[in-house]
């Protein structure tokens, strides 16, 4: 006999309303394993693969260091309202997406970056990111009228085309096809990790989704101990195994890179002491130079 209940908990809000939880749904073993899920990933990421860097021949006045602040700044926004996983790939892939098409200033990136997070979590979740409270995380620089025109136009640049494969997407049918994929459960949460610290590099930026979620689990294993093949991922997605270990290395040298501590600053010669008058013995504590100070 099926089971056709319904598990979610419907709770009573101080104003009286019936609200839903944020349930979330699990993996889905069948489909999973359904060996038509990874070759429909695959379409889907040729389909909408990026083939320009666009710093490089549309964008002026946007810099590679600027996507790095906003799309970690998207991050933390998914992290603090703790949107469901898929939510922060699939905003940065329209963002990317609209700018390999258009052209925008530095004063819009935010706006962009901002319009890009509603939609994909419109798409992703059953609670979307209200807009008030998007325009809240930028300290009101972004206005809810300008986020809801750009909505617009977003989703006319993107053609309306929402349904895309993200590196996200491959990490649990990958793991469900591997023997080694359930040996530790971590495997997976520190691949998502890696993968959402590529999703905020540009050097990624032209990386096919598929080998982005290779080179993550692959980087995941090792970094566990998990006896891992990453023969048997490459067999999966078609990729060349010297082209896994090149980015899988480099996903490596990334991840140390961002967990490295801050370099500690340098000692200062003492300066020579001098006499100063006797009305000023008091010395300011003050820092003279602001290069020193570290917060």
């Amino acid at each position: 006999m099926m089971d056709l209940s319904c598990g979610e908990n419907i709770s009573t809000s101080s104003g009286g309303r019936l609200v839903a939880d944020g349930c979330v749904a699990g993996p889905d073993r069948a489909l999973d394993r359904d060996p038509r899920l990874l070759l429909n990933l695959l379409t889907l990421e040729r389909a909408h693969a990026l083939h320009t860097d666009y710093f490089q021949h549309v964008q002026i006045d946007i810099q590679p260091f600027m996507r790095k602040v906003v799309t970690t700044w998207m991050l933390e926004v998914c992290e603090e309202q703790q949107c469901e996983e898929q939510v922060f790939p699939l905003a940065v892939s329209y963002l990317d997406r609209f700018l390999a098409a258009r052209a925008i200033s530095r004063q819009q990136l935010q706006l962009l970056a901002v319009t890009a997070l509603l939609v994909a979590s419109k798409f992703r979740q059953c609670h979307p990111l209200p807009v008030d409270l998007l325009c809240a995380y930028t300290d009101h620089s972004v206005q809810p009228d300008e986020v809801r025109q750009w909505e617009v136009m977003l989703l006319q640049r993107l053609n309306w085309q929402l349904s895309v494969a993200t590196a996200f997407d491959f990490i649990e049918p990958l793991l469900a096809r591997v023997p080694w994929g359930r040996a530790n459960p971590l495997v997976r949460t520190h691949a998502l990790t890696l993968t959402s610290v590529c999703y905020t590099e540009t050097e990624f930026l032209l990386v096919p989704p598929s080998l982005v979620a290779l080179a993550c689990l692959a980087a995941a294993a090792r970094g566990l101990r998990v006896r891992a093949s990453v023969a048997e991922l490459c067999a999966l997605t078609r990729t060349p195994a010297a082209a896994a270990e090149l980015v899988a290395r480099h996903v490596e040298r990334v991840l140390a890179r961002e967990t490295q501590p801050p370099p500690e600053p340098r000692a200062r010669a003492p300066a020579a002491p001098k006499h100063a008058p006797a009305e000023h013995t008091e010395l300011s504590t003050t820092p003279t130079d602001v290069q020193d100070v570290h917060f």
